[in-house]
């Protein structure tokens, strides 16, 4: 079978016309002056067009990609990723300096105890028990004893509520501040306005944020709130108690996520001495600043909780 490229064409010597095959007169312009054979090929390279060979020999050819070679061993990572790596970006472990926790006494020898010397710098605590425990009385009397700004949330009760319980537990200080409020953008508006250094949250369950649907206590509410909570407290450097209620099976009503975002779980529970009146604080397995086995006792009173020292571990301090 002949090539295409060699097949014979006629061309016209007065006008140019291409015929397929010979004839004595150009059936295009009528001359009789003659036809004249070429190829194909030799056609197309007179008129300034590729062959179908030729086309297939100038393409480029298919280059399959290849991973980069990875960069050789640096020398001196150290000296060399110095100026590499953005500001803010990656630290090597070594060049984070040591440094120890900064802590603020309650003035509750039993809950520094618990913490593991006080309630640290930009921690979250959360404070967990059954409604009539006394997680109120509690958080009023830590907030009055750290001794610096405190902002007490109140979601549940009126500020003449909690001006009567702090004044029956002699909690009443001027650095103890109370804002009767549930939207989470409200409080942290004030909060940065009068420079809380801690916040206390009663309760978790009736705090809300329009980011989310869904009505205050659902979980949906829960998990979000403390999320925004705990970022308040890590980029403002401000510590959070966070009061939150248990279910009659005694688990942190709410999601189980919450209790993973805290630095610190605690439980208030009644015991059997004082007639029914011992309160018992304690960790639920999980303090990021200290210990999570020990125990501290109160009494409660009419005037609030008082420290008591059942263990002897207060004379070995």
């Amino acid at each position: 079978m002949t090539d295409a490229v060699t097949t014979l064409r006629f061309v016209c010597s007065a006008c140019s016309a291409v015929h397929v095959k010979w004839s004595p007169r150009c059936s295009s312009c009528t001359s009789d002056k003659g036809l004249v054979s070429t190829t194909a090929s030799e056609l197309l390279a007179k008129r300034g067009v590729a062959t179908d060979e030729e086309v297939a020999t100038s393409r480029p050819r298919l280059m399959i990609a290849r991973p980069p070679s990875p960069e050789p061993a640096l020398d001196s990572p150290e000296e060399e990723l110095v100026d590499i790596l953005p500001a803010n970006g990656p630290v090597a472990i070594t060049e984070i300096p040591e440094t120890s926790f900064v802590r603020d006494s309650t003035g509750l020898a039993p809950v520094d105890h618990v913490l593991g010397g006080g309630l640290v710098a930009a921690s979250v605590v959360l404070l967990a028990s059954p409604r009539g425990i006394g997680k109120s009385s509690l958080t009023l009397q830590v907030l009055s004893g750290l001794g610096h700004r405190c902002l007490y949330v109140s979601g549940e009760e009126t500020l003449a509520q909690v001006r009567g319980t702090a004044g029956r537990v002699g909690a009443l200080t001027p650095r103890l501040f109370v804002f009767s409020e549930r939207d989470l953008a409200t409080i942290f508006v004030h909060a940065k306005a009068m420079r809380a250094q801690t916040i206390a949250i009663d309760s978790i369950q009736k705090m809300s944020c329009s980011e989310v649907n869904g009505r205050a206590g659902s979980p949906a509410q829960v998990k979000e709130c403390t999320a925004l909570l705990v970022d308040y407290a890590k980029r403002n450097d401000t510590a959070l108690w966070i009061i939150g209620h248990v279910t009659g099976d005694g688990d942190i009503a709410g999601p189980k996520t919450i209790e993973h975002e805290v630095d610190v779980v605690l439980e208030l529970t009644k015991g059997t001495k004082f007639d029914g009146n011992e309160r018992i604080l304690r960790c639920l397995d999980k303090n990021r600043f200290g210990a999570s086995d020990r125990l501290g006792h109160f009494e409660l009173t009419a005037t609030g909780l008082v420290p008591v020292d059942l263990d002897g571990w207060d004379k070995k301090l």
